[in-house]
């Protein structure tokens, strides 16, 4: 096979290629490495790539596994990426933070050891956001990940360079991670599948870690994985999430095959918006067309969403946040006051910059209330979508946006609309609940930039999810990288 169509394979079609010999792994991986050179440049995915010579041995020995009929694991000989925030052993790992920008991990992320013993191929890590809090990926000492759609857009963020290292074919499958849209807005920007599974579904242990700290962000956040298709996306979640295989203590050992889809009739809700927040007229038309076709389908629809504060769960959702980044942060004198100027200043966002500032400075007994909180406000969305079997919304207010300083309103349908409101209302509370959302594309916009939809369901149906979603892809068109 031509290097171009091995890079346009499918994690599944290469794993299916190797296996029968139609490829080799050092023939894919060659393809990739090439694609890297050739591309990386101009979009800046990439942050770090291992050794060409190192990933080239590591995928000889594996050819001499297949020689020998040795061949095992759900992903072997594939090439796989790894965002900046997730340790791989001999790589730098950054989390975003300048002062960690020279760190070389000294163990692999629990995830990152599953990949590899099902036969992954590590290759590089990918480009995060200043502290990975940003839906744009750039930062001093790694540059500014580009759209491949449209160099003068963003990528995303914070997982903006796994995004982009899977819709320019640089590799066939990311782990990036998500607490408020990391990898729900990426996904949607590059016209590509991400999954956020439900919380603690998947482990943290060697993500955001700071070295001899202990490990803070244990709530909210979580890793999940980027695809071409939703099934690659299955195909991750069956090695990462394979907690009785890898058991670990902290972990529920759940079958990921237990909630799947019995391919009777949906019952679905959608909604056009999220907490009322205006959606780019031309998106919401994209949007409209694809619930149309769906429409067509006998499932039962309904216009409804989760009734709640937003303003007080935005508020509770970034206390937790900002409590649990604190545990790595040095002490000292007027620290949130800096933490909520930063915010407020960078993200022109009062609400955001005081629940950070807050959080820092929780005490036991608020923290534990903070906790309540998420709890209680996590029982109106299992509510919510256990009347339904699942939700489908907006990604967020717009498509990809040129590249400007963070906290720049937007002008949506002629309206200025401020920068936080129109990406963080849509994916900062939805994420606070802890559901599995899964982002597939579903068109693009007369400029060329692809948008995507949302789909909710309820905590513990990641495979039933990724099943609906499955079916929904077949309502649109295969994904081709636009370079």
């Amino acid at each position: 096979m031509m290097s171009k169509e091995i890079i346009e394979l499918s994690a599944r079609e290469i794993v299916l290629k190797i296996k029968n010999k139609d490829i080799s792994v050092t023939q894919t991986v060659e393809a990739f490495l090439n694609r890297i050179e050739q591309i990386n440049p101009i979009v800046n995915a990439i942050c770090e790539l291992r050794k060409k010579e190192d990933i080239l041995n590591e995928a000889r020995e594996k050819d001499v596994l297949i020689q020998k009929g040795e061949i095992s694991g759900l992903l072997f000989g594939v090439p796989i990426t790894i965002k900046d925030s997730i340790q791989v052993k001999g790589l730098k790992n950054s989390n975003g933070d300048p002062l960690l920008k020279n760190y070389i991990a000294t163990e692999d992320a629990e995830l990152v050891k599953r990949l590899k013993n099902e036969g992954a191929i590590i290759i590089g890590k990918t480009n995060t956001a200043l502290y990975c809090m940003d839906w744009q990926s750039s930062n001093f000492w790694n540059g500014q990940t580009n759209n491949p759609y449209d160099l003068t857009r963003v990528a995303g963020g914070s997982s903006g360079g796994s995004a982009v290292a899977i819709s320019s074919n640089l590799s066939a499958l990311d782990l990036g991670a998500d607490a408020g849209g990391s990898i729900r807005i990426p996904a949607h920007f590059n016209g590509i599948y991400g999954l956020r599974p439900t919380e603690n579904y998947l482990s943290n242990r060697g993500h955001v870690k700071v070295l001899k700290k202990p490990q803070g962000r244990r709530h909210i956040i979580t890793p999940g994985p980027f695809a071409k298709n939703v099934s690659d996306l299955i195909l991750m979640m069956q090695v990462l999430g394979d907690n009785a295989k890898y058991r670990l203590p902290e972990l529920p050992n759940i079958d990921f095959n237990h909630s799947q889809w019995d391919k009777q009739a949906l019952n679905i809700a959608y909604s056009n918006t999220i907490n009322l927040t205006e959606v780019d007229n031309e998106y919401l038309e994209l949007f409209n067309n694809f619930i149309s076709k769906i429409k067509n389908e006998p499932h039962r629809f309904k216009i409804d969403h989760p009734i709640y504060d937003e303003k007080k769960a935005y508020l509770e959702c970034n206390k937790l946040i900002g409590f649990e980044i604190g545990v790595n942060f040095p002490k000292a004198p007027l620290l949130s006051t800096f933490m909520y100027s930063f915010f407020r200043l960078k993200y022109k966002d009062h609400l955001w910059a005081k629940g950070m500032a807050l959080g820092l400075r929780l005490s036991n007994t608020k923290y534990a209330e903070t906790i309540d909180y998420k709890d209680q406000f996590s029982e109106i969305y299992d509510a919510f979508l256990t009347t339904y079997d699942i939700w489908i919304t907006p990604v967020c207010s717009i498509e990809a946006y040129k590249h400007q300083k963070a906290g720049k309103p937007f002008i949506v349908n002629g309206k200025k609309m401020p920068y936080t409101k129109a990406l963080a209302s849509f994916v900062f509370t939805t994420g606070f609940s802890g559901h599995p959302i899964v982002v597939i594309p579903i068109g693009k916009k007369e400029n060329g930039m692809p948008v995507g939809i949302q789909i909710h369901s309820r905590k513990w149906t990641d495979k039933k999810l990724l099943e609906i979603a499955k079916y929904f892809e077949t309502f649109t068109e295969a994904f081709v990288s636009p370079l």
